[in-house]
């Protein structure tokens, strides 16, 4: 029996202000696959994290998500099962928000929760902050946190729902080393959970591409340069040419 894909990306192909930003883009995951997209700054890493997330309508091509097509589909809906972690959610959460109302918005992906706590909801809020061992960070708010609670809090919050897919869209860029690392051991044991989330990691650091990432895709100037396992994506002749680096310095970047 043939399994029904997580993302199904069809020839998808977008325009914005007249500038190419995608093109004919073929992408399918499946249950059990970690993915990351690599590629240059304005490669369509992120306009393609805002298409899985509904936040951006391709001209051309079909798009469906957990088995179900836009056009078909109340976004909304679709959202509440997909972590989302970007700078967009950053910037759009005012940092006098309360670090619970924050975790509780994953709810509906919205950026602030106001509506009355249910005893669920609280259970819920104190076990993603035990899980990232930042239980002292629940009565904070998010503008006094450091940019490793911060991040903590919005992995929480992504979390809420226990998502089917997992997006993070550069979600380590002002991390020191220490946290950097920290924040891959809980990304491992995302991975690890028994029903967690597919995870799909943009970056442009070969650092983050730690061992759970199974799958790669390769994105140069809006057009698919490799996709695959990521022993074939890692090549040394494949991350050259997505980069435009000369092939003997490829060997120091790959993990």
């Amino acid at each position: 029996m043939k399994r029904r894909a997580l993302i199904d990306i069809t020839d998808v192909s977008l325009q914005r202000g007249g500038i190419q930003i995608l093109s004919h883009i073929d992408w399918k995951t499946q249950r059990g696959e970690h993915w990351f997209l690599m590629g240059n700054n304005g490669s369509g890493k992120t306009t393609l994290m805002e298409i899985i997330m509904g936040y951006l309508w391709p001209q051309e091509g079909r798009v469906a998500i957990m088995g179900q097509s836009f056009g078909e589909v109340y976004l909304q809906e679709l959202r509440a099962a997909i972590g989302y972690v970007s700078p967009w959610v950053f910037h759009h959460t005012r940092s006098y928000i309360p670090v619970k109302h924050v975790i509780a918005s994953g709810m509906d992906a919205s950026v602030g929760y106001f509506d009355s706590f249910t005893p669920r909801i609280e259970a819920r809020i104190r076990e993603l902050l035990c899980f990232f061992h930042c239980e002292e960070l629940e009565n904070r708010t998010l503008g006094t946190l450091s940019s490793g609670q911060q991040l903590k809090v919005m992995l929480s919050r992504s979390l809420m729902n226990d998502p089917v897919l997992m997006l993070l869209d550069e979600p380590f860029s002002l991390l020191d080393v220490g946290s950097r690392f920290q924040m891959y051991r809980y990304v491992e044991r995302i991975c690890r959970l028994e029903k967690g989330p597919q995870i799909i990691l943009a970056t442009h650091h070969f650092d983050d591409l730690i061992p759970v990432f199974t799958h790669g895709l390769l994105l140069k100037q809006g057009s698919i340069y490799g996709k695959g396992p990521r022993e074939a994506v890692l090549r040394r002749e494949m991350i050259s040419g997505a980069f435009d680096i000369p092939e003997e310095q490829v060997q120091n970047l790959t993990p």
